[in-house]
């Protein structure tokens, strides 16, 4: 099998799930599952926030919600129109997945230093499942 043969986008599905994925966002409020379970924000907590303010050309806004707001348009484009990957070697499209991830995660561990419990968009989500699992045995998370 060949890393390095162009692949054709499957439009047909790339529409499906951008519209699948809008509807859920914009009609059903479905919101984070990640933090609807745990109440605890996720790596990504905050980033449409950021696409919002960032449309209205609130940019300090936008790195408030979230500071790599700015990449997953671009990652979406490179993953759209290279899917075998930007470099040639597969080792290289690896480092930079972990390179990435890295980053992610420690954005994720200052933001959950700085801002959690109770800043936007860091803040605890009480009513959780985790939450009502919680009160219903009567704990309650230190927070």
């Amino acid at each position: 099998m060949s890393f390095n043969r162009p692949v054709k986008p499957e439009w047909k599905k790339v529409l499906l799930w951008t519209l699948l994925l809008a509807v859920m966002i914009l009609f059903l409020d479905v919101g984070c599952i990640f933090r609807k379970v745990t109440g605890i924000p996720c790596p990504g907590c905050g980033m449409t926030r950021a696409h919002l303010a960032a449309l209205g050309f609130h940019f300090q806004r936008a790195f408030h919600y979230h500071p790599l707001w700015f990449l997953p348009i671009p990652l979406a484009a490179v993953q759209l129109f290279f899917p075998a990957g930007l470099f040639r070697e597969r080792k290289w499209n690896n480092a930079a997945a972990v390179l990435l991830l890295s980053l992610v995660l420690a954005v994720y561990a200052v933001r959950m230093i700085l801002y959690f419990p109770d800043t936007p968009p860091m803040e605890y989500q009480a009513d959780s499942l985790l939450g009502w699992l919680l009160t219903l045995l009567g704990m309650d998370l230190p927070v």
